[in-house]
């Protein structure tokens, strides 16, 4: 403060830039009236102070069960009343609420007492009111939710979590301790700690992992803490397993070890089945006992197969299977049955020869271990033989001879023997002289039977160009397969010097075509085999039919119950041999298709719907799309053959079209 000259009437006046409540009090001036009269007046100065808010946090936080005083000191001059408000109704003290000077004590806060207070200053004498509104949250110390007593399992070598739950308010936050090196794992390798759900996660489990873990669960009223027990499944493995190898009839024991945490079931599968073995004698064949045992010095488990009297079946490969929670393992062995030899797989007993042509004698002897093979003829050793007409090839498994029979005396019987450790077996094939085969007993016209409604018509099958034959075979085929017969003919005027002949494989069609119409053939038959043909034998003479209209036209579309389905609902491709021309050249097709229905078992065309016929010139394809069709519906089509002399007799097929655009 100072004081200063007023300007104009000598007026003296004291300043207080900024009135503190320490200038309060009486403040008197001075002055000299004359130069010989003290004038003196004193002035009052008093203060007064707005209601300030010293300590009133807007937020407090009691702790359940703890005394706490909200917090409520002000200052003003004069000094304020204080009251307290809780949600908007007053507080009346007494009980758990005692109001004091610097707040509201709150006894022993509970979750109830959560709201909102308000402290309210009141000064009487200037009659300022002032509030201050003060949020009142009771925080809870966290406590955790069941989490059980019994081990967290994970598995050795992949992701695992576990969860720690707590609750409280406000909601805690979570960390994560290793018991044994007390070690945060929040920033730890392969581990992850997600405070606000308090997850841990181990990104690739090892077995060190085992152990105790503490979750510490925090907040501002307080901590608490759990330990976990992580117990690490190590998953299994097998350690050994051997490949064994047993002489038939006797014992075998396959033995595999695997270890793991728990210690993992051990059982077999041969590859051959699709089923485990299980403990014990196996209930479809007791020869086979599985049992398990366990090795504590190694921590193993043993599991053991044991085959009782093995059989060649027994012989291939086993899975060792190794099972416990982490997983199952796999890894095969192979059980190697030991067996004399056999010859069960060479079934030739002879093989055949001609002309000097090389004969290959070939065996196979089944063993194990594998067989050494020698050779007889006709129980003459021919392992120091120094012939050069008979060569082997091969020792075993597989032996061949390759003989030469360049006289009788190898036509003969050749003894294979295979010999190893466990036995001895031998098979004998004999080697025989083929020859061409004898005469064709008869040959006769083939016949057919022809559908023809309610009777079938039996005839031969021979046109005014062609004739079909069938044979009755010969006497004695020489030792060999038939594997073709032969016709050679003739006009009868002409000799047989200038006859043509014809071959035919076995089984095929035996038909002749190109003969002439009202001409007199002679036909003579050979049978043929690889050694040759047969002496011509089994004559027939026959005389063609005179020139006349086409056989009949044969239809290649394949049909179904009758009937040929379409693979379309609009069109049809039509598919037909071409049927011989009995002496004249065809030189067109009618192909006519109507739309018909089945009444009583017959095809019947169907009233107001129209036929339609198309003509095919005979240098055109043997097929025809018919098009324009109607879907899902029947339609009979008749096929006729023309040439100069008429139409031949229609051959006949039921198309059905499909129901949409295509048929699967």
């Amino acid at each position: 403060m100072h004081t200063m000259v007023m300007p104009g009437d000598n007026t003296l006046a004291l300043i207080f830039p900024s009135l503190l409540e320490s200038e309060a009090g009486n403040y008197t001036c001075t002055a000299n009236f004359a130069s010989s009269e003290k004038l003196s007046k004193t002035v009052q100065i008093e203060t007064i102070i707005a209601v300030t808010w010293l300590d009133a946090p807007e937020e407090q936080y009691p702790i359940l069960n703890s005394d706490y005083k909200v917090r409520c000191k002000v200052m003003a001059n004069p000094p304020p009343n204080i009251d307290w408000q809780k949600n908007s109704e007053l507080i009346t003290p007494g009980g758990r609420y005692v109001v004091e000077s610097d707040g509201l004590l709150i006894q022993k806060a509970s979750e109830s007492d959560d709201g909102v207070y308000t402290c309210r200053a009141i000064v009487i004498e200037t009659g300022e009111l002032a509030e201050r509104n003060i949020r009142v949250e009771v925080h809870t110390p966290p406590t955790f939710e069941d989490m059980g007593s019994e081990p967290v399992e994970v598995i050795e070598g992949e992701q695992a979590s576990v969860t720690c739950k707590a609750k409280g308010k406000p909601q805690p936050k979570f960390s994560w301790i290793k018991s044994l090196k007390q070690e945060n794992l929040a920033s730890a390798d392969r581990f992850g700690v997600n405070e606000l759900t308090g997850v841990l996660t181990i990104t690739r489990v090892t077995k060190e992992d085992d152990g105790e873990y503490v979750c510490v669960a925090k907040n501002a009223a307080g901590s608490v803490e759990r330990t976990v027990r992580l117990s690490v499944v190590i998953k299994p493995i097998v350690v050994t397993y051997r490949n064994i190898s047993i002489a038939m009839e006797k014992d075998a024991t396959l033995q595999c070890s695997a270890s793991g945490r728990p210690s993992p079931f051990v059982t077999f599968r041969k590859l051959t089945s699709p089923n485990r073995y299980v403990l014990g004698a196996q209930p479809m064949d007791d020869r086979i006992d599985l049992v398990n045992k366990y090795d504590t010095e190694r921590q193993e488990t043993i599991g053991i197969l044991r085959i009782a009297g093995v059989l060649r079946s027994d012989d291939g490969l086993y899975e060792c299977i190794a099972t416990n929670k982490g997983g199952t393992y796999f890894k095969n062995g192979h059980l190697t049955v030991q067996f004399p030899p056999s010859f069960a797989n060479t079934p030739v007993k002879e093989v055949w020869s001609w002309n000097k042509n090389p004969a290959n004698l070939t065996c196979f002897a089944e063993a194990i271990p594998n067989a050494s093979i020698s050779w007889k003829m006709n129980s003459r050793d021919l392992e120091m033989s120094r012939d050069q007409y008979i060569q082997k090839q091969g020792n075993g498994p597989f032996s061949s001879l390759i003989v030469t029979p360049v006289n009788d005396q190898y036509y003969a019987f050749y003894q294979c023997i295979a010999t190893n450790p466990l036995g001895r077996s031998e098979t004998t094939i004999q080697l025989r002289q083929a020859r061409a085969p004898t005469e064709i007993l008869q040959a006769k016209l083939e016949i057919i039977t022809v559908e023809g409604g309610s009777t079938n018509i039996t005839m031969f099958s021979v046109t005014a160009t062609t004739i079909t034959f069938s044979f009755v075979g010969v006497k004695d085929t020489g030792g060999l397969p038939i594997r073709a017969y032969a016709v050679q003919y003739k006009e009868e005027r002409v000799d047989w010097d200038r006859a043509r002949n014809k071959t035919w494989a076995v089984d095929s069609p035996y038909i002749l075509e190109g003969l002439e119409p009202q001409t007199r053939y002679n036909f003579r038959f050979a049978a043929k085999n690889d050694a040759g043909f047969g002496p011509w034998a089994a004559p027939e003479h026959h005389t063609m039919p005179s020139r006349s209209y086409p056989e009949e036209p044969k239809f290649l579309n394949a049909a179904q119950d009758g009937i040929v389905h379409s693979a379309y609902y609009n069109h049809f491709e039509l598919q037909w041999k071409i049927p011989a021309d009995n002496g004249e050249l065809i030189d067109k097709y009618d192909i006519k298709f109507c739309p018909v229905r089945r009444l009583n078992d017959v095809w019947t065309e169907i009233p107001g719907m129209s036929c339609k016929t198309v003509e095919q010139r005979s240098h055109e394809p043997t097929s025809l799309l018919l098009a324009g069709l109607q879907p899902d519906t029947h339609y009979k089509i008749e096929l006729r053959a023309h040439n100069n002399i008429g139409y031949s007799t229609p051959g006949q097929i039921v198309v059905k079209t499909a129901r949409g655009e295509y048929r699967l």
